[in-house]
This record gives C-alpha cells, sequence and structure tokens, in this order.
C-alpha cells in the first residue's frame, strides 16, 4: 500500500488504489499455488527469422539477435511458454510489463513463432498505435465489423505496447469489449505494458481490473549470467573473440567493476565500442579496455540533482518550491528526505551542496534526513518499493539519453 506516502489523492483515486492492490494481492496469491519450474542456467525462444528478413536486411546481421534469451529473473516468462500451449489454461490475458530495451517487442516475437510451431494455429500481432488507428478507420468506413472479425478468427492476438492506447477512452471500450470476448471463447491474448497496469493512469478501470484477472508479468533487466549468455551471443554471431576477462566485465561478472551494460542494446554498444577501439589498434581489447569504457559510461550515466528532485516531486505530486521550504508536512518531509537519499547515492554532491541545492539546509539537516530515509527504506516496503521505482526511473532516464548517443555500426572484417 502506497497511499500514506505518495501524497494526497482523491477519494476515486483512493478507491481506484484499493481495489488494485485487492487484486494484485490476488495474483501474488495465485502465482505461489503455481509451480514455479526451475530454469537452468538461461533459456531461449527463438524468432522466425523469415518473419524478420526485413529488419535482417537493414541492419548488420550479426548484432541482432535471434532469439529472447532469459535466466533466473525471468523464469516466469519461461513458466509463460506452457501456458500458452495449454488450451484449457485459465491465464487470459497475459501481460508482460517492464521499460524500454527488456525484450518485450523480441519476446512478443519469440512467442508468435512458439505458437505457430506448436499449435499449428494462426496468430495476429500488431501494437498499440496501430489497434488505434485500425479502429479509427474501421470507424470511418463503417467497417468495424470487419475490424473485430480480424482479431477473433486468429487463435492468438498479441499486441505490443498496449499502454500507447492511455487518454483514449473509445478505443479503450473496443478493446476491453474485444478482451471480453476472447476471455469467454477461452481464445489467449498477450499484450506489453511499458509499467504495470497498477501503476499506469491512463487506462480506464474496467480495463485494468481486467488485466489483472489474467496474469501480470515484470519483465526484469538481466542477471550478470544471463547478460553474458547475450554477450556470448552477440560475439559468436559477429564472429568475434574477446577474451574471458573482457566478457566477465562487460557482463558484470567482476565484483569490482560494475558495469552499466545490463540491456542487449546496451551490451550491443559496448561490444561495438571495444571492436572500433580494438581496430583502430590492430588488437584484441583488455580488460583495461572495458575499465575505461565502464568508467566513462558511469560518467555520461549520472543524474543530475535537479533530474532527481524533479522525479520525486512529482511522485509525490508535490512542487519543487515546496521541497525547498520549511513545510513540515508528512508527505513534504518524505519526498524531501528521498531526494537528499537518491541524491548522495546517485551523485558525488557532498552533504553540504545537497543542503545548498534544497533551500539551502545545513548538512546535519540533511545527514539526519538520508539516515531517516533509510531506516525507512528497511522498515516499509511501500517506502522500499517507491525508491526503488524512482531509483529505476531515475536511472533508466539517463541509460535512454546515453543510447541515444551511441554511434553506428560501421562494417569491419570478421575474424573467422
Amino acid at each position: 500500500m502506497t497511499a500514506a506516502f505518495d501524497g494526497p489523492k482523491s477519494p476515486l483515486a483512493t478507491c481506484k488504489q484499493l481495489l488494485l492492490d485487492r487484486l494484485s494481492f490476488s495474483l501474488k496469491a495465485v502465482c505461489c499455488r503455481t509451480e514455479s519450474p526451475v530454469v537452468s542456467g538461461t533459456f531461449t525462444i527463438p524468432l522466425n527469422e523469415e518473419n524478420h528478413a526485413e529488419q535482417l536486411d537493414r541492419m548488420d546481421q550479426a548484432f541482432i539477435l535471434r532469439s529472447f534469451i532469459g535466466g533466473h529473473e525471468n523464469e516466469l516468462v519461461h513458466w509463460s511458454l506452457g501456458q500458452l500451449r495449454d488450451r484449457a489454461t485459465e491465464v487470459n490475458p497475459l501481460t508482460f510489463y517492464g521499460p524500454t530495451s527488456t525484450g518485450k517487442t523480441t519476446l512478443l516475437c519469440g512467442l508468435e513463432h512458439s505458437w505457430t510451431t506448436a499449435m499449428g494455429d494462426s496468430a495476429w500481432l500488431t501494437n498499440g498505435v496501430d489497434f488505434d488507428r485500425g479502429y479509427a478507420y474501421a470507424l470511418e468506413t463503417g467497417a468495424v465489423a470487419e475490424f473485430r472479425e480480424k482479431f477473433r478468427r486468429h487463435g492468438l492476438v498479441i499486441i505490443d505496447d498496449l499502454h500507447l492506447l492511455n487518454e483514449k477512452a473509445a478505443v479503450q471500450q473496443e478493446f476491453t469489449n474485444l478482451l471480453d470476448w476472447r476471455i469467454e471463447a477461452r481464445a489467449p491474448v498477450i499484450l506489453t505494458l511499458n509499467k504495470s497496469p497498477i501503476e499506469l493512469t491512463g487506462l480506464n478501470e474496467g480495463l485494468v481490473s481486467r488485466l489483472a484477472g489474467g496474469m501480470l508479468i515484470p519483465l526484469q533487466l538481466p542477471t550478470p549470467n544471463t547478460r553474458r549468455a547475450i554477450l556470448d551471443q552477440l560475439l559468436k554471431q559477429a564472429c568475434l573473440d574477446f577474451p574471458v576477462e573482457v566478457r566477465e566485465a562487460i557482463a558484470g561478472q567482476r565484483s569490482e567493476l560494475a558495469s552499466p551494460f545490463c540491456t542487449v542494446p546496451e551490451l550491443r554498444h559496448a561490444v561495438l565500442q571495444l571492436q572500433h577501439a580494438s581496430e583502430d589498434r590492430a588488437s584484441i581489447p583488455s580488460l583495461d579496455d572495458v575499465t575505461l569504457l565502464i568508467n566513462r559510461e558511469l560518467g555520461a550515466r549520472k543524474p543530475t540533482f535537479n533530474q532527481i528532485a524533479k522525479k520525486v516531486a512529482r511522485h509525490f505530486n508535490v512542487r519543487a518550491k515546496e521541497l525547498k521550504s520549511a513545510s513540515r508536512r508528512q508527505w513534504v518531509v518524505r519526498a524531501r528526505g528521498i531526494v537528499f537519499y537518491l541524491a548522495r547515492e546517485l551523485t558525488n554532491d557532498s552533504f553540504q551542496r545537497l543542503g545548498q541545492l534544497l533551500g539551502g539546509r545545513d548538512h546535519s539537516t540533511v545527514m539526519h534526513a538520508c539516515r531517516s530515509t533509510e531506516a525507512l527504506v528497511e522498515s516499509d516496503p511501500g517506502v522500499a518499493a517507491a525508491v526503488d521505482r524512482l531509483r529505476r526511473d531515475i536511472v533508466g532516464d539517463t541509460n535512454n539519453i546515453a543510447e541515444i548517443n551511441m554511434p553506428e555500426h560501421r562494417s569491419s572484417k570478421k575474424i573467422c
């Protein structure tokens, strides 16, 4: 429950939160009763390469993964494969959610291929934007019946980025009607969102409750062991042979180096950077090369104090000037403490500097706020969840900025 520290909310929002908390609790109970598979090492869900020939033509094939690779952190994804193939399953819809670059689209392509191969049945894969446009066109041309039939005749319907229907009441209602029909017909639906529907504010309550009535599966960032499997596959496809210690450092398997390369695009970026440097020097990448690259990336990704303060203020629905003020209202004090706590963790600013940036407070006040917040994180699961969500949002934003500046791949000689 987060209502106690997220700031003032309307009665409707509070009721909605209570409803969704109960739905979320029920989902967790169902998950606990389900026997979870023991995933040994990593698992792969291959794609149908024929359907992705255009993508493989446009980009260097060596750096496009031909499968979704997961590990223990995403074992529910592995479990979902069995549910998808079981026509008697009660899990419908199946909704995966996670931030950009966690592999949602790749996973959906793999699930589509798995379904058509194992079940011998048709599948329809689209996204939220195309669903919205298709429905608008059907209304304009009087072809609503044909539009609905397209989403009813296939054995499996997959819709990527459903959150793009946010704040669009009419098309959300159309999708809810489709979902009701397919649930009644026991016809599976797979969806992706950028975050849990419980956290989205632009979806109507009827749609959120239906999503919660199925299975919500968070996509976690790969652990170091899974990153290593992804990295090894990328290097194998590119016919590149990096030393073991270099691979370990990139994947985050060396305790002395905190690798920032967590997602497939980031791992690809690291490989390309090291490849380019090694070609210029006519030598293979070394551990020193990776260390320099990691330090450069970490320095570029550090968030600023203002970025942290804005994120926290938006989360707690307070204004920046309230954070700087002497206000002692509970949610303002809580938000202010979290700003200091995250800023100490994510920036190099001193206690004194942080106090100056937020209302001219002295360093002892900032130290007290950090210690109080740390104690709350350890004792209050709600506060811990809020801080973790904010941390992921802040770090995710800086990662996205870094990805924008990634160099284009240049053709190179393969050494195999």
